[in-house]
């Protein structure tokens, strides 16, 4: 698992994938990461049993493994995973903040 994923708890629901899922105590809004075997599934989710059917990019991100120019350059499938954390956190943030009435 992604040693970087500690603030939030890990799952099992299969033997073929694992979920962690990150929502901040006091906010709606958070990350879930679902590894299913040679891809990732990186979402900004609105609660720990929210689910997406199709959400645009600003919320889901489907991450496969590098392609072979990637792998050249060094990138790796960890490494894509956590930037789309990254920009899923910042999604999540905004989220937050448009619920505390902190953005218009």
């Amino acid at each position: 698992m992604l040693k970087e994923l500690n603030r939030g708890k890990w799952s099992r629901p299969t033997d073929k994938s694992a979920v962690y899922l990150e929502i901040a105590p006091g906010d709606k809004w958070g990350i879930r990461v679902t590894l299913i075997e040679d891809y990732a599934k990186v979402e900004a989710v609105d609660g720990p049993h929210a689910a997406w059917y199709q959400a645009p990019e600003r919320y889901c991100s489907i991450i496969r493994p590098p392609r072979f120019w990637e792998r050249l350059r060094g990138v790796t499938l960890e490494s894509k995973i956590m930037s789309a954390v990254q920009e899923k956190r910042r999604v999540a943030q905004e989220e937050n903040a448009r619920l505390r009435g902190e953005l218009e």
